[in-house]
């Protein structure tokens, strides 16, 4: 691999989640009932994306995601994240937890491990933390050193009981850390697009979406919600080449053959708005605004795809949101071969979706409540689906007929040992 990549993700105390261990290669589809937990992964690398920021990140996280008592669940007190980077270097094994101490929620726990040598029976540890120290590995001491000894950069590492130690350690950090914290800023979460029309955007007060302009700068990826689609556009027009003819090839799937070009339209004050040129309306472009909420959000799919190669990993719950069947069916392929360049994690409803996986008995994992209603999983058994293809279409037929138990291998005791592909 030639850029670092998320190859497992671990959770515990989330919610629905006691504790997970979900390895990440190619395309993972989480599948199951709604309160099963898919949601609750999508939540937590979310999270995880935010231990790449200097951030007081105990209030922050409370601030996007709710308060640590509706976080944590029941029972537990504290909520652990982490996960494992490789690529670009050795691997590195990141996790961190927030618990309760006193009144307040505060960091407990944070490390870093790097696997220098495989055949080493012990990791180097580059970063060890508890609730009342924090030690960074220094190179030219060989050894563990208090944050308040170290002055490579300069200065000392100030780091609060609120606060994640590593996006603070600087510049001047160890290669691990730097690319620990660059795999994490590289995780790219999305949830459905919000493609509604201007009437109710209006009624909702909101004034950005890729229906509307945004003001124009260069796009290295697709924002959530895809509010700066024109801007995306625009950076992807200006690559030309083979990207651009592949955009607007895909892109007359979605809107109809007659689709000529896509244009970017200054619209002052800085603002460029999208429109589309049709065959037989050469002279009189359509604005973003008038495309149906499913050509919005495919476009909005097609340039998702396009940036994904400088992504670690990307992340989508519910795609089939706006899409026609036929469309999704096409989507479900594009994020297929998404996941042939960084690992994808989807979570759906759809049995379209499912339907269309080339390889469902390598990705799709389904999630559900034990009886102590804490999320478990289960792999597909792929000699079983095999069977049952025999008499349908795909593993959506299965489950829309009530079979899905008969293809599925007994749920995993032990989340350690969920491994997807």
């Amino acid at each position: 691999m030639s850029h670092d990549r998320i190859t497992q993700v671990r959770i515990r105390g989330l919610r629905a989640i006691d504790e997970l261990v979900l390895d990440v290669s190619g395309l993972v589809t989480l599948i199951g009932d709604n309160g099963s937990g898919k949601s609750c992964v999508v939540e937590a690398l979310s999270m995880l994306r935010l231990a790449s920021k200097p951030l007081s990140h105990v209030p922050d996280i409370s601030k996007r995601h709710g308060d640590f008592l509706s976080l944590w669940r029941r029972g537990s007190g504290e909520l652990g994240l982490g996960v494992t980077v490789e690529g670009a270097g050795p691997k590195i094994v990141y996790d961190f937890t927030i618990g309760l101490v006193g009144a307040s929620a505060r960091v407990v726990q944070e490390s870093v491990d790097v696997y220098v040598d495989a055949l080493a029976s012990e990791p180097l540890h580059v970063l060890i933390r508890t609730d009342n120290e924090t030690r960074v590995f220094e190179p030219s001491q060989n050894r563990l050193v208090g944050v308040h000894e170290q002055s490579a950069s300069g200065g000392q590492v100030q780091v609060g009981a609120e606060a994640l130690a590593l996006p603070w350690l600087g510049v001047a950090a160890q290669p691990a850390i730097r690319r620990l914290v660059a795999a994490l800023g590289s995780i790219d979460v999305h949830v459905p697009f919000e493609t509604r029309g201007l009437w109710l955007l209006s009624e909702l007060g909101l004034t950005v979406g890729p229906r509307l302009p945004c003001l124009l700068e260069t796009a290295t990826k697709l924002n959530r919600f895809g509010i700066n689609l024109p801007n995306a556009f625009q950076t992807l027009r200006n690559r030309g080449g083979a990207a651009w003819t592949r955009l607007l090839e895909r892109a007359q799937i979605g809107l109809g053959e007659d689709l000529r070009d896509f244009s970017l339209t200054p619209l002052g004050r800085g603002h460029i708005g999208l429109e589309a040129l049709f065959g037989a309306f050469p002279e009189a472009p359509l604005p973003a605004d008038s495309l149906s909420d499913g050509q919005l959000a495919y476009l909005c799919f097609l340039v998702l795809f396009e940036f994904h190669e400088s992504n670690s990993l990307l992340v989508f719950d519910e795609p089939e949101v706006h899409l026609h069947p036929q469309l999704l069916g096409r989507v479900a392929w594009l994020f297929e071969e998404a996941a042939t360049k960084a690992p994808v994690i989807v979570a759906t409803h759809s049995d379209r979706f499912l339907d269309s996986l080339s390889a469902p008995a390598e990705s799709v994992v389904l999630c559900q409540l034990d009886n102590r209603r804490a999320m478990s999983l289960r792999r597909v058994d792929s000699g079983r689906l095999n069977e049952w293809l025999e008499e349908y279409r795909g593993l959506g037929a299965i489950r829309a007929e009530g079979y899905e138990e008969h293809v599925f291998a007994q749920s995993q005791t032990n989340p350690k040992t969920a491994n997807t592909p």
